[in-house]
């Protein structure tokens, strides 16, 4: 099996560095490439008039690393089970339906930022859909 990718980071500013640094490993031979499995999302429970409901939410600094990991594991990694659609990867994203919209967009600017700096022979997931929708021979 093909090695992740380096993920590099110069190119990003403070801000998004903060977050795409808890996509990158740091120990073990992928250290410095893009890590293995999705970061852990913290969860905490919704409060509602002072008690806390049954129902959880995601906790807001790890979902963005979590959502971050999935956007770019779905164009570089080497893994195919990280190929599948990510449609329900928003679900790692806390509050409701239109402000995870609006912090996806903005996440997904972050991905394309850190994908773009990857070279292109490394980019699996985007090689793998393009045969498989028959734009790569």
């Amino acid at each position: 099996m093909n090695d992740m990718p380096s993920i590099p980071l110069d190119h990003l500013d403070n801000d998004e560095r903060e977050v795409a640094v808890k996509i990158v490993a740091t120990r073990g031979k992928n250290k410095g490439k893009l890590r293995a499995s999705k970061p852990e999302v913290e969860w905490h429970p919704i409060i509602k008039d002072g008690v806390a409901t049954r129902y959880k939410e995601p906790e807001l600094e790890s979902g963005k690393a979590a959502y971050l990991w999935r956007m770019v594991a779905f164009h570089v990694s080497p893994v195919p089970q990280h190929h599948c659609l990510p449609v329900m990867a928003d679900c790692d994203l806390p509050g409701d339906f239109n402000s995870r919209k609006e912090l996806a967009k903005s996440l997904n600017d972050l991905a394309d930022k850190i994908v773009m700096a990857i070279p292109k022979q490394q980019w699996q997931g985007i090689i793998r859909w393009g045969r498989a929708l028959g734009y790569i021979g």
